[in-house]
This record gives structure tokens, sequence and C-alpha cells, in this order.
């Protein structure tokens, strides 16, 4: 095990305490599971297949070019029919 100081601001500092104090979780314990956690969801962001985000935007900017957009008033007219907004 690695120990990493991180200075916080003085608020933050209160913050943090209260949450892992809510959450039963000791200080260092809470901030490394959050720091995990954002590491966690950084991982499967950069896991994203380059190629697919690519096709992805290939095919969206073809349905703009071939004119298969929908206005976005359409659009809000059809939410607001379903769902009364």
């Amino acid at each position: 095990m690695e120990t990493i100081a991180v200075p916080f601001e003085a608020d933050a500092v209160d913050r943090v305490k209260k949450a892992a104090a809510e959450a039963g979780l000791p200080l260092h314990e809470f901030i490394a599971t959050a720091a995990e956690r954002v590491a966690d969801e950084q991982e499967a962001l950069s896991a994203v297949s380059i190629p697919e985000e690519e096709a992805s935007m290939a095919r969206a900017m073809a349905d703009i070019e071939a004119g298969q957009l929908v206005p976005h008033d359409e659009v809000f007219a059809k939410l607001d029919a379903k769902h009364g907004w």
C-alpha cells in the first residue's frame, strides 16, 4: 500500500469528513474508495472503442447529410403530447 498526500480546501475537508462519517467509513477509506471509483469510471470510458465511436459519428453525419433530421420543435411537441410537458 502507498500513501498519497492530497491537499484539500478547508470547506472541502469538512464536506468530505461529513460524507465519510455518514457512510460509516474511516476518512482514509472513504477517500480511497472514491478515488478508486473515479479511476474505474475513467478506465471504462477509455475502454470505449475509437472505431465504434467513429462509426457512430459517421452514421450520424450520414443521417444529417441525407436530411434525416427531426426539428426540435417537433420533438418537443411529441414529448409534450406523450408526457404533458
